[in-house]
């Protein structure tokens, strides 16, 4: 018998036991079944890990909006707060200051014209105040830094009413503080430059027919020159409207009222 037939009868019986195992199903506990899933079913791994992408995006999102409001909050107080603080100096005051910007130009947004006016600050000089900002801030600072003066801005100069909530009620103790500093030197007890504050309150509700003590108050300090009252010069800043916020003016309102 030659080396070949040999090798063909020996091997012959081994490839069938082989072949008989495999279609018995006797390899089948050693291999994984791949799984089939129904048209449109998605995997629940991967249901899993989408299910909680957005509550860990959004939670990230607020932690970075956290620190850029705290690293602007440093720079601020560094670099601004000596001008501007919570009652008007040599620049516009803090308090307010975001809901003010949003309406200083038209067709600009707050964040815009927050940042033009760090940037270029000529450009937007508020009635009343002189352009003595320094002009440098711009090459100074990094972009992520103005970002950042900004975001604090917005989160410490708003009144944080949105749109649809009611606005906050007058607070007559604000509006003494806000009077003190801003009006009392020409309102005092008695006539000076301007009007005394005693009694202020019932004349005005008299100096306009058809026109409530409040409006009329309120239209007198946006726009001082509308109504001059007789044997006074018409001196008083016309800058209130831009400089306060419709908060800080109902409550100057509001104290006047009470006195």
């Amino acid at each position: 018998m030659g080396k070949r037939l040999w090798f063909f009868l020996v091997a012959a019986p081994v490839l069938g036991l082989l072949v008989g195992a495999c279609g018995s199903g006797e390899l089948a506990p050693e291999l994984t079944p791949i799984p089939t899933l129904a048209p449109g079913e998605t995997p629940a791994l991967v249901g899993a890990l989408t299910e909680g992408a957005t509550p860990a995006t959004e939670e990230a999102l607020e932690g970075e909006e956290t620190d850029l409001v705290a690293a602007g909050e440093a720079l601020f107080e560094q670099a601004c707060a000596g001008c501007h603080g919570a009652q008007d100096g040599a620049g516009p005051a803090l308090t307010g200051m975001a809901d003010r910007a949003e309406t200083r130009v038209e067709g600009m947004s707050a964040e815009e014209y927050l940042h033009e006016s760090i940037v270029d600050p000529s450009a937007h000089v508020v009635e009343g105040f002189q352009d003595i900002m320094p002009k440098q801030y711009g090459e100074q600072y990094t972009d992520d830094q103005i970002e950042s003066l900004i975001a604090y801005i917005m989160h410490a100069g708003s009144s944080g009413v949105a749109a649809g909530e009611e606005a906050a009620a007058p607070d007559p103790e604000l509006g003494a503080e806000l009077f003190a500093a801003n009006c009392a030197g020409c309102h005092g007890a008695q006539d000076g430059a301007g009007p005394a504050l005693p009694g202020m309150g019932e004349r005005a509700a008299t100096r306009v027919e058809g026109m409530s003590a409040e409006e009329y108050l309120h239209e007198s300090i946006v726009d001082p020159s509308a109504h001059v009252v007789e044997g006074f010069q018409d001196i008083m800043p016309k800058g209130y409207g831009d400089r306060f916020s419709d908060h800080e003016l109902d409550s100057i309102v509001a104290y006047i009222l009470e006195q």
